[in-house]
Formats: structure tokens, C-alpha cells, sequence
């Protein structure tokens, strides 16, 4: 007998797929790759130390309207985890009935987080999902209602748990009853819920009706700069930023935009997105100026590389004394 567990890799999900196995249950881990979350490493690594199959799914476009248009509205930040749930869910579900499997298993803990694990929001996930009566949650089932694999006899509801709230410690023993060795910190969670880091979201969807993984992945890659409604400037903040942006400009799947980087000095890449980038070339290269350390380059001898599709331009850079800023000459 089979079940899909929604699986992170964090300790839950793993607490969740050894009680299954305690069982006879085989269990198939599913892991969630999005633009604001992929712990996709740290999953293909407590998979395979718990000797399970484990499938990525990565989200499309489609997850990005979802995002932005969410039914049951966002957390403190942009955080929309009721409707993100129900889509995972779904999602274990097709691949439920794809592989034969007898439910979808997840590690939640009625009373964990306040927004998508508290009783009404559970009952709601299972229902919108399609998965009523076919969601086992293990580590809380004996705090809710007999699910059908229990009712039918394929779970024993005696050996499943009743934890509630908020409490770590007793995973903890859990886990080294069960034989996990290896203790994965907290999850950093996803990016989505921080709220230093809503406003970009906010933004993205409030100037891109249509918005793309392309664009949620320019999120991640430096400091987002609004120059007008149809044009924005991402500055890496590191090296690792700058390079990132250099792959997002050569992505095929790229929106229109405009790649300058500091030709003769040291200083941030950066990426100019939206229709008519053309005309933002100065005040782009003025902002590079502006986010680099004076010492560090020659006003009078300054010059960035111009990429435009295939075409590139060395262009100088000179210092305007009226409004004491930089223009590209």
C-alpha cells in the first residue's frame, strides 16, 4: 500500500513518513519547488536517509497568478498559505491517483501556524484540495477526524499521534524514538512570509497583470528600484547577485531589458526591466554611481558595458555638478 506525503525535508514531514513506514506504508515523498522556496536539497537528502522516493515539482507561471489573485487572502505579508496548501494538496492528489497510491499524508500539526494550521483552515485545505477524507495528517490525527484509510482498517488510528500547538520538544523525542538521527533546524520558510520582502511582491504584481517565474526570480537577485510604472532597475547588492543577473538578462524567457555593468571599476550590475528601457540608460548608470563607493572609481574616466539582445556598448559615465549626480554621457 502506498501514500504521497507533501515532503520539505524539515522534521515534521519526516516524523510524518516513519510513523507511515511503521506501518508497512510506502511512502513517496513530494516536494514543492517555487520561486520564493526550494529546499529541494535538504529534502532529496532526509529522503534518502528515511530510504523513500522522492518527486520535485516545480511550479509554473500558473502558480504566479494564483499568487497574485489569492481566494482566501494573504498572511501578514504576501504570504497567501491557505490557497498555496490547497494547490499542493491538489497536486498529491493527481499524483495519488497517478501512482495508485491510498491518500496524501502530510507532517501539519493542528495549532502549529496561525495561518493555514489552525482546525477550520485544515477542514477548508482538504475540502478545496478534492482530498476530504483522503488527508492524513499522522502527527495530529488522533485530534481530528477518523480519516477513510483509518476507517477502512489501513491505518491503525492507535499508532498515529495527537499533538496540537506549538511545542518542539516532544518531536524531538519523537524522532529519536523513531530513529531519526539527524535533527534539521527550524525552516527558514518561505520568503513569501517575510514582510521585508512583501513590497517587491506588492510591486511586481501591481505593475505585471501577467506576472512570470522569470519575474519572481528577479526578486531574489538584488535591490528593486521603481524608476515608473512600466520600468524598474534591480541593483545587485554582492557578487553573487550580479552574476545572477547576468543569467536572468541571457534567459530565453526574459522580459524586455537592458544589462549594465561597471566596465572600469568596481561596482553593482544592473538590470533594466520593462517597455521602453531605452530611455532609462542614464539614470540607470547614475544609480550604479550612486550605490558604489566613491573611492572606488574615477568620475571623469568612468564607463559601463551597454547589452541590449546580442548588441553591446561601452559607454562613459560623467558627473552632473548642477544636480550633483552622475548621467551616462
Amino acid at each position: 500500500m502506498k501514500a504521497i506525503i507533501l515532503f520539505s525535508g524539515g522534521l515534521d514531514s519526516q516524523l510524518a513518513s516513519r510513523i507511515l513506514q511503521e506501518q508497512g506504508i510506502k511512502v513517496i515523498g513530494l516536494n514543492f519547488v517555487t520561486p520564493f522556496h526550494d529546499h529541494s536539497e535538504a529534502a532529496r537528502e532526509a529522503a534518502d536517509a528515511l530510504g523513500i522516493e522522492l518527486i520535485v515539482h516545480r511550479t509554473g507561471n500558473e502558480y504566479l497568478a494564483q499568487i497574485a489573485n489569492p481566494r482566501f487572502g494573504y498572511g501578514k505579508a504576501a504570504n497567501p498559505c491557505i490557497d498555496c496548501r490547497i494547490e499542493m494538496c491538489r497536486v498529491a492528489k493527481e499524483r495519488m491517483e497517478l501512482c495508485g497510491a491510498c491518500f496524501v499524508a502530510t507532517g501539519e500539526v493542528v495549532g502549529q501556524r496561525p495561518n493555514g494550521q489552525m482546525l477550520h483552515q485544515l477542514n477548508l485545505i482538504q475540502r478545496e484540495s478534492g482530498l476530504d477524507g483522503f488527508l492524513v495528517r499522522p502527527l495530529s490525527a488522533g485530534a481530528l477526524t477518523p480519516t477513510q484509510p483509518e476507517i477502512q482498517g489501513l491505518l491503525n488510528r492507535k499508532k498515529l499521534f495527537r499533538y496540537t500547538g506549538r511545542g518542539r520538544g516532544r518531536v524531538i523525542a519523537l524522532a529519536h524514538r523513531l530513529g531519526i538521527k539527524k535533527i534539521p533546524p527550524m525552516s527558514t520558510g518561505c520568503f513569501l512570509c517575510e514582510t521585508s520582502y512583501a513590497a517587491k511582491v506588492f510591486d511586481l504584481f501591481k505593475h505585471e497583470p501577467h506576472p512570470t517565474n522569470w519575474d519572481a526570480e528577479v526578486l531574489n537577485a538584488g535591490r528593486q528600484l521603481r524608476l515608473s510604472p512600466n520600468v524598474k532597475m534591480v541593483l545587485g547588492r554582492n557578487k553573487n547577485h550580479c552574476k545572477r543577473l547576468e543569467e536572468l538578462f541571457a534567459r530565453p524567457d526574459s522580459r524586455p531589458s537592458i544589462l549594465l555593468i561597471p566596465e572600469s571599476f568596481q561596482g553593482p550590475t544592473a538590470l533594466l526591466i520593462g517597455e521602453r528601457v531605452q530611455e532609462y540608460i542614464e539614470p540607470g548608470g547614475a544609480l550604479i554611481l550612486r550605490y558604489t563607493n566613491p573611492a572606488k572609481f574615477d568620475p571623469t574616466a568612468a564607463t559601463i558595458r551597454v547589452c541590449y539582445g546580442s548588441t553591446q556598448t561601452v559607454v562613459p559615465v560623467i558627473k552632473n555638478e548642477e544636480v550633483n549626480d552622475f548621467l551616462v554621457r
